[in-house]
């Protein structure tokens, strides 16, 4: 049977388990019963195992998580109609706020000739980055003599280009660790002994990200939503210790980052228990996990349909404001690098949605990180100078002012000196998470 066969045909027995396992989760009285968490337990299990013939196909897991999403708020909407909490005047108010405005996003994507030109950019640019990390065709299995072709493997990456080249990377950094964990062989040392060193260290940071990525799977991929508390924190553990023993020292947050992405990504079920369970386990990894959610936020199909929006979710889906800033940080820090081919998208946002990031700074720390990030990947990446020395039409005073407040104008100069004082102490790995970057880099440079 074809990849693709296989694929359409467990489509349908993922959407149905996850249906029946969220429906039992919400009937009065039995939800708390054993035999119906069993029932849950298996029919989670059967989901997921169904879900992974897809997982790599954009459109199927798209049409995957509109699904999923459309059953989870019905069985939220189940649960609340049986609490009564339907009843409550401000559960309507936000209800009807909340349609409203996806409504209105639909209406303005398309409403005009350069909303819609900027709209097929935007769907092109994600396309592409998602065909990126999918179909990286790097080795997943080390060589019968335990070897691994990283050196031709980076060369290749870089070879296609300043705008691939980070993303490939970010692959092969997840098929280099994969193979050294389905080999069951030691990973300490993975990014810190040769072969990697022997490479420019321009490959590190995305090189961090897809080993994270790797790891987060190896370890989140057995958790369920009734896993205790133990097996939960003990799995985090783990992780944190893959990536503390296999990093560069200053690079761990790119790593830890992916988890973060993994989660939001492959286990949305899990992101509220990984969460809670980071905070005992270790608080500033729960940063670097909010960043990657939010940067799976961005990356998830369903997202991409004007009426949904990334940003509504950095706002809505964590618990308190750290976690929301390092979200809200990972969107932007995705929606630039993704689409820094066209400086449009992002000046055509800040014009007409700026709504969205007001009150906090998060939009352009995700900005200037990810600016950070792709100039030491690639020196002298063209994209990224195009995007710092972008102006706004002049016509347009309300466009440049919006720009000048949330991104700067001729920001080259300044990217390049926040890249050099994290490179110098150590801290490129700070861009994978929230900070006000003046006050950090100038507490840097004391």
């Amino acid at each position: 049977m074809s990849g693709t066969t296989d694929a359409v045909l467990k489509f349908p027995v993922a959407v149905s388990c996850f249906a029946a396992q969220r429906m039992l989760g919400v009937l009065p009285l039995v939800g708390d019963w054993e035999p119906v968490r069993a029932a849950q337990k298996s029919l989670y299990e059967r989901g997921e195992e169904a879900k992974k013939s897809f997982s790599d196909n954009t459109m199927l897991f798209g049409a995957f998580q509109f699904g999923d999403k459309a059953q989870s708020a019905l069985a939220s909407l189940a649960e609340d109609t049986m609490s009564l909490k339907v009843l409550k005047p401000s559960y309507m108010m936000d209800f009807v706020s909340d349609v409203f405005k996806g409504s209105t996003d639909a209406v303005d994507a398309v409403s005009t000739g350069d909303a819609r030109s900027l709209l097929q950019d935007q769907f092109k640019n994600t396309g592409d980055v998602i065909g990126f990390v999918n179909n990286n065709d790097a080795p997943r299995t080390l060589a019968d003599d335990g070897s691994y072709p990283l050196e031709a493997e980076v060369e290749r990456c870089y070879a296609r280009g300043d705008y691939p080249a980070l993303w490939l990377v970010e692959g092969l950094g997840e098929r280099y660790a994969e193979a050294f964990l389905d080999a069951g062989w030691e990973t300490r040392g993975l990014l810190t002994n040769e072969p990697v060193t022997a490479l420019p260290a321009k490959i590190q940071l995305m090189m961090h990200a897809g080993a994270g990525i790797a790891f987060a799977k190896h370890e989140v991929g057995p958790l369920n939503p009734w896993s205790t508390e133990t097996e939960i924190r003990a799995a985090l553990e783990r992780f944190l210790d893959l990536v503390r023993e296999s990093s560069v020292p200053g690079y761990e947050g790119a790593a830890i980052e992916s988890l973060g992405l993994v989660t939001r990504t492959w286990y949305p079920q899990l992101v509220s228990l990984i969460s809670d369970n980071l905070l005992a386990v270790d608080v500033n990894a729960r940063e670097y996990f909010w960043h990657g959610a939010g940067r799976a936020m961005y990356f998830s199909p369903m997202n991409m349909l004007p009426g949904l929006s990334p940003w509504d979710a950095a706002d809505k889906e964590p618990s308190d404001e750290i976690a929301r800033l390092n979200a809200r940080a990972g969107v932007a820090w995705a929606f630039t690098i993704v689409n820094v081919r066209h400086p449009g998208i992002a000046s055509h946002f800040l014009r007409y949605k700026a709504d969205r990031i007001k009150e906090n700074d998060a939009y352009t720390n995700g900005v200037h990180s990810t600016l950070i990030m792709a100039g030491d990947m690639v020196p002298g990446h063209r994209y990224v100078a195009e995007f710092c020395a972008h102006k706004p039409d002049a016509a347009d005073s309300a466009a440049v002012d919006e720009w000048t407040k949330h991104i700067g104008s001729n920001i080259q100069a300044q990217i390049d000196q926040y890249r050099e004082t994290l490179r110098t102490h150590g801290k490129l790995g700070e861009v994978f998470r929230f900070h006000a970057l003046p006050d950090f880099i100038a507490d840097l440079g004391l």
